[in-house]
């Protein structure tokens, strides 16, 4: 008995990072990679993939992970748990006739897998690459995985709309907009190592844009133009205070010309303008401040859903209804016509999904998850132990993925939860990876 408590203690003891076994490492790595690569297509390679890397990167971390300041992030999915048990409790006493049996515990705290994730990333200098990589190149291959191949880009092409069968047009846009930006933003220190590399880079530049193209997904159009607009005005802000006032002149009209190209480039664009004025009625009737007017088009059905949600939020707006708020939104409210009802069951919005389920509470949560996480990467660039790029790949994603949340919601799908995922996983590994190395 006394040999067996000897055994469990030594298990539970913690240890040094350089105790660490290295087929641990590697089976981490491998696992993690693999889920990332195959999550698009092959979900059930993915899913004992992600279990592997999941349940051995919470192990490892506690083992051998006392270097790196877990503690916050774990804080976090602490109070995840509360505020979702509070959120419920609330809605079994208030509105119990509404309240789900049990809490649904999962909706917020699957957002931290990338804590255990981030552990094995961390562990080797290029694993980042190697992961992210992977995770683009399942998207990239998308048309010939999950959907008709070359047939189908054809018909994009041609004028239909393309989704390569990733749930719909608007995930699909998610993942081929946030590979154009990180390609965009390593594009660079890419072609400063390989000269080569320009060739695959404008390729598969060229790939991404013409798949958003022909996909057909307005806020990525609009999360894209946003975004480039915010990062472009830093760089020019940057260069400026560097220059001399000749090569200001210089930037400033080099700026100006662009800026006056892009909006060419859109507003003489056939395909864009005849998408964009399709809603066109339901602009018009905005702008003139009649929301009653609003046809029941495709941006006329969320804006009618989130002025019902409104109403919800504003009955309980510190912790919500519950993690079912969103369909006691569509199915309940009065406003909503029984079709819509009948064929939508969230608000294509996870902003307003976050007030409706779990109030200010959570909009604040999740927001802060960004703020702190930032502070950390951006203290460590700072010091120069990370590279300015990732930065800038941080901020960008956080435009790109911030415009697009505001029309769907993404948080509450597979395809949100694996893209949030990966990504920060990547940017932990990044802030853990000198404290490793200074071990």
């Amino acid at each position: 008995m006394t040999s067996v408590s000897t055994s469990l203690a030594s298990a539970f003891k913690r240890r040094t990072l350089a105790e660490q076994p290295t087929w641990l490492i590697i089976l981490g790595i491998i696992s993690i990679t693999l889920y990332a690569f195959t999550r698009t297509g092959f979900p059930e390679i993915a899913s004992a993939a992600s279990a592997i890397a999941t349940l051995t990167g919470f192990w490892a971390l506690f083992k051998y992970g006392k270097l790196v300041n877990s503690h916050i992030l774990f804080r976090f999915v602490w109070i995840a748990i509360l505020f979702q048990l509070i959120s419920w409790g609330l809605s079994q006493y208030v509105t119990p006739e509404w309240a789900e049996d049990h809490p649904t515990l999962d909706k917020i705290t699957r957002w931290f897998v990338f804590i255990p994730l981030a552990w094995w990333v961390a562990q080797r200098q290029n694993a980042i690459w190697l992961v992210w990589g992977s995770a683009a190149l399942g998207i990239l291959v998308s048309p010939w995985v999950t959907g008709d191949g070359l047939d189908e880009i054809i018909r994009g092409i041609n004028g239909s709309r393309i989704d390569f069968g990733i749930r719909n047009a608007q995930h699909t846009a998610l993942y081929f907009g946030s590979v154009l930006i990180g390609l965009c933003c390593f594009a660079k220190p890419l072609y400063q190592q390989y000269k080569l590399s320009i060739i695959p880079i404008i390729f598969l530049i060229s790939y991404c844009l013409l798949v958003i193209y022909t996909n057909e997904s307005r806020q990525a159009w609009l999360a894209l133009i946003i975004t480039l607009v915010i990062i472009s005005t830093y760089l020019v802000i940057k260069q400026l205070k560097k220059s001399s006032k000749k090569q200001q002149f210089f930037v400033v009209s080099i700026s100006i010309i662009g800026l006056i190209a892009l909006s060419s480039l859109l507003l003489n664009n056939e395909k864009i303008v005849n998408r964009v004025m399709v809603e066109k009625e339901a602009i018009t009737a905005v702008t003139s401040l009649n929301f009653d007017e609003v046809p029941y088009s495709s941006f006329g059905i969320r804006l009618h859903s989130w002025m019902a949600a409104s109403d919800y939020i504003k009955e309980k707006p510190i912790f919500g209804w519950g993690s079912n708020g969103n369909a006691l939104v569509m199915s309940h409210s009065e406003s909503l016509p029984d079709r819509i009802k009948a064929d939508f069951g969230h608000l294509h919005n996870s902003y307003l999904e976050l007030l409706v389920n779990y109030g200010i509470v959570g909009l604040i949560f999740y927001f802060s998850i960004w703020v702190v996480i930032g502070k950390m990467l951006f203290k460590e660039i700072k010091s120069g132990t990370v590279e300015k790029e990732i930065g800038y790949l941080f901020v960008a994603i956080l435009c790109f993925w911030g415009v697009m949340n505001c029309f769907e919601s993404y948080q509450n799908f597979w395809t949100g939860v694996f893209y949030f995922n990966v990504f920060m996983a990547g940017i932990i590994a990044k802030i853990w990876r000198p404290k490793l190395i200074r071990k």
